[in-house]
């Protein structure tokens, strides 16, 4: 409005002077008036050019907080009836930072040593174990001194930011070789985002601001290897390749505790999960009733059988977490991991259904009758996880497939699986907003992979409906969950080994892939290897039919030292169809000679 009104004064003072020159008789009023709307308008379009820099310039300068995350964690909404695995993410996590002091300290100094030789480190563990924490208190250990944050999105503009803030920057990419919680299938952060980080990383400028790269890995070796052979696939440059090459490794085992430490983690973690759920909405228990206070007299506990110890402080954690929700005294035992994933999928489950209850949106249908489907919101929560959430119109045509919307119209199946996505995407505060991105959509991966493992062998026709309704790219997606469901869970592997089987080429392709980044590939190898030697009767593209070139491209995904018996079924597959292909082209070439020597009289 400031440019435009200064224009305005100019071309009115221009016309006034105009005209006091062109008639003077006219207009004999003095000559500052025309000059001073001149003036005027001249003065305040110089102050918008002004003020339009100084806005571009702020906006550059915070351009980064789209591509980084905000490491200060973002409190819940007003009366939101937020997830109780927010508080299991490292970004919301009540517990205090502890145990790690010394893993912070070598990683604040290979950030602040200018003479370090090595931009990149490569964080490594196993799930649970502390890495995604230990990044984010890295990050917030940096200060204001430093442009700090986890990756969010693709990094196209991700340098030209940080060049902007002219600060020394560290970029941390949180599940390097998993990645689950950006929109992605199984190796498109791979080949999508780190293997463009490192390119870009490469050709920037010398002479500008350091940047530091540290890449929240499981297997360190198998992560090097797998983006090393993309950037070689991209020709990417020879120095970028030597710095992965030379990447120092920091792996991360679960701490070491006796029993009296193992105590006091889990005493301040229940005190931690307490408090913050006691500034929560609905914090009742599991069963619908008051929590009593956690503090109730250990004399009362049930006696139980003695069980593993605690591996990862995420089981730690998961367990203090339960005993404050349920309000039961602490257990001489730790409770089965099976029984405290059930516990918080209960509350997960109550707190779908209560929001698709009173769930409304502007020019949203309304939502089917719970009494009707009341298994409805675990489904569109399945079917979310299978998709990737962030995948609006393919998570809402696998909803259509529900046995839930079979019968209807077109258009009311459409508008009815729409509106559940809708409802689904506002229970989590939406997908757009980058603070939004690090939100935990269900839980921890662990709690992901268990649920669908038990759901989905539960219900067999569930999951066929399911995989059925995604594209290429959504079912690429589906294989990576499975695979690395299988690893943390081998029940998994059952549905793994059907999916593999109904489409051996495409799907046993993008099984062979996952396994080259997996920490432990020998537990999905013998279920890809069943799927291969036994294609489900009428699936498409059969290792058996003469596709040697498939089947050839196939078997060099499958390395022998990651997944060894799945790469024995293909090369004998392989050595069939040549064998088959060869007949087949022997026959042919008789047929013809026996037709060549008919036609001669």
């Amino acid at each position: 409005m400031l440019h435009w009104g200064g224009m305005v004064c100019v071309v009115v003072g221009w016309v006034g002077l105009c005209v006091r020159m062109a008639m003077p008789r006219e207009w004999e009023g003095p000559w500052w008036q025309p000059a001073a709307l001149i003036g005027a308008g001249a003065a305040a379009a110089a102050g918008a050019e002004a003020v339009e820099r100084r806005i571009l310039r702020f906006k550059r300068f915070h351009a980064y907080r789209e591509l980084l995350e905000d490491p200060a964690p973002h409190p819940a909404e007003p009366g939101a009836d937020s997830s109780v695995f927010r508080l299991l993410s490292p970004l919301h996590s009540p517990v205090p930072f502890r145990d790690r002091d010394d893993e912070l300290a070598l990683l604040r100094r290979w950030c602040e040593d200018d003479t370090d030789p090595h931009p990149i480190m490569l964080l490594a563990g196993d799930r649970g174990v502390g890495r995604s924490r230990l990044a984010l208190e890295l990050v917030r250990a940096l200060g204001d001194a430093w442009t700090a944050g986890r990756l969010l999105r693709s990094p196209g503009q991700l340098f030209p930011a940080l060049r902007d803030r002219a600060r020394p920057a560290l970029v941390v990419v949180d599940d390097a070789d998993l990645r689950s919680d950006v929109d992605s299938h199984l190796h498109s952060l791979v080949r999508a985002d780190v293997v463009p980080l490192l390119l870009k990383f490469g050709t920037r400028p010398h002479g500008t601001t350091p940047v530091r790269l540290l890449f929240v890995v499981r297997h360190a070796e198998r992560f090097r290897a797998v983006v090393g052979q993309e950037l070689e696939y991209s020709r990417g440059d020879p120095d970028v390749l030597r710095l992965l090459a030379d990447a120092p490794v920091l792996n991360l085992a679960p701490p070491v505790l006796d029993r009296a430490a193992l105590a006091e983690r889990h005493a301040e973690a229940l005190a931690a999960f307490t408090a913050a759920l006691a500034d929560a909405a609905g914090t009742e228990r599991a069963d619908g009733t008051e929590a009593a206070h956690a503090g109730s007299s250990p004399g009362t506990a049930p006696v139980r059988p003695e069980r593993a110890p605690l591996r990862t402080p995420l089981d730690l954690h998961a367990q203090a977490l339960v005993t404050a929700l349920t309000g039961e005294p602490v257990s001489a035992a730790p409770r089965r991991f099976e029984e405290v994933a059930g516990v918080l999928f209960e509350r997960e489950r109550r707190r779908w259904r209560r929001s698709a209850a009173s769930f409304t949106g502007p020019g949203v249908p309304a939502l089917p009758r719970l009494p009707d489907h009341p298994g409805l919101p675990e489904r569109v929560m399945l079917a979310l996880l299978s998709t990737g959430h962030r995948e609006y119109v393919t998570a809402s045509h696998t909803l259509e497939r529900l046995p839930e919307f079979a019968g209807l119209e077109e258009e009311r199946i459409r508008s009815a699986a729409h509106a559940w996505v809708t409802w689904a995407l506002a229970l989590h505060g939406g997908t757009h907003p980058a603070t939004r991105m690090a939100e935990p959509w269900i839980g921890p991966e662990t709690f992901t992979h268990w649920l669908l493992t038990t759901r989905l062998r539960a219900e067999p026709e569930l999951f066929d409906r399911l995989w059925t309704g995604l594209n290429a790219r959504r079912s690429e997606h589906l294989t990576g969950v499975l695979c690395r469901a299988c690893e943390d869970f081998p029940a998994a592997g059952e549905i793994l080994q059907r999916y593999v089987a109904n489409h051996p080429l495409a799907h046993g392709y993008d099984a062979v892939r996952g396994a080259r980044v997996l920490a432990r590939p020998e537990r999905v190898d013998p279920w890809i290897a069943e799927g291969l030697r036994k294609p489900e009767p009428g699936s498409s593209l059969a290792l058996s039919a003469p596709v040697s070139r498939d089947l050839y491209n196939l078997a060099r995904q499958a390395l022998p030292e990651v997944v060894p018996r799945s790469h024995a079924v293909l090369v004998r597959a392989y050595q069939r169809t040549r064998r088959a292909e060869e007949m087949q082209e022997r026959q042919r070439r008789r047929e013809l000679r026996r037709r060549g020597r008919g036609s001669h009289p």
